[in-house]
């Protein structure tokens, strides 16, 4: 495990996740706002799902936020999860999140950066990344990675979900606004939202994502397009059927769907 006090700085500073970002920001904000942390946004339950969650396993979750992944881990058996973030607002609303779940003999929530996790080798069966890839630099991805690996038993799973598919906006989008002049006039050149410049600092691929897990160290390696279509940055509302249009197909979802997941195996050996 890194020192981490040898740590740089990291690329997005943990004062942008401050306690509005999680109520506000993050999916299923509403849900978690309106009940008080008692009703987790239907996403976890799903991730789980394709995760392959099974009883009695152990979830390390990085990235964690209002921590409703390792309180659903739990409830749908796992036998212990622990959340993981740097942000002290979302370990603050993570354990009000536990504390509504009544669950605290079998979750917990650790403050730490990812680069540098305070948890024992080779105890967690699952480890999660759900839409935490894409706020961390390459550089630091690939330390993250390296700690999901010490942390992952042999033959442990790694899961991860990152949007957006940063095709949608360097292809498909500006595909859209260089045939239809004078469309580039209205359309901005840039589509991403401000919040999206500051804590994007790494949109992936499918194709990127995977290699970056082979070049990790990790074995059966794959990943898809997910369902989630994204079109409110398209500026046009009759040229937003593109998206959803492309998705369906699996030729040219990756110009279309907006999500993408990633899964891997630490080698047994």
């Amino acid at each position: 495990m890194p020192d981490p006090v040898d740590l740089p700085e990291p690329a997005v500073s943990r004062e942008e996740y401050d306690r509005e970002y999680y109520l506000r920001c993050c999916a299923g904000a509403d849900q978690w706002r309106e009940s008080g942390g008692r009703t987790p946004s239907g996403i976890y339950k799903g991730v789980l799902a394709k995760a392959g969650l099974r009883f009695g396993e152990t979830v390390v979750d990085i990235g964690t936020g209002r921590g409703e992944l390792v309180v659903v881990a739990v409830e749908q058996g796992a036998a212990r999860a622990t959340g993981v973030d740097y942000s002290p607002a979302a370990v603050e609303l993570a354990e009000e999140t536990l504390a509504a779940h009544e669950v605290g003999d079998r979750a917990s929530v650790v403050l730490a950066d990812a680069r540098a996790i305070p948890l024992p080798d080779g105890q967690a069966d699952l480890v999660t990344l759900v839409d935490v890839v894409e706020h961390l630099s390459p550089a630091e991805l690939e330390v993250t990675l390296s700690e999901a690996l010490r942390l992952l038993k042999p033959g442990g799973r790694l899961f991860i979900h990152t949007m957006p598919n940063r095709l949608i906006y360097d292809v498909t989008y500006r595909l859209q606004r260089a045939l239809w002049p004078p469309r580039w006039k209205t359309w901005p050149a840039e589509p991403r939202t401000e919040v999206e410049r500051t804590m994007h600092v790494n949109e992936q691929t499918v194709r990127s994502m995977c290699r970056t897990l082979r070049k990790a160290g990790f074995d059966q390696v794959r990943g898809e397009h997910g369902r989630w279509i994204h079109t409110s940055f398209v500026p046009s509302e009759r040229a937003r059927w593109l998206y959803p249009l492309l998705a369906r197909w699996r030729l040219t979802a990756p110009l279309g769907a907006c999500d993408l997941f990633a899964q891997a195996v630490k080698p047994v050996r």
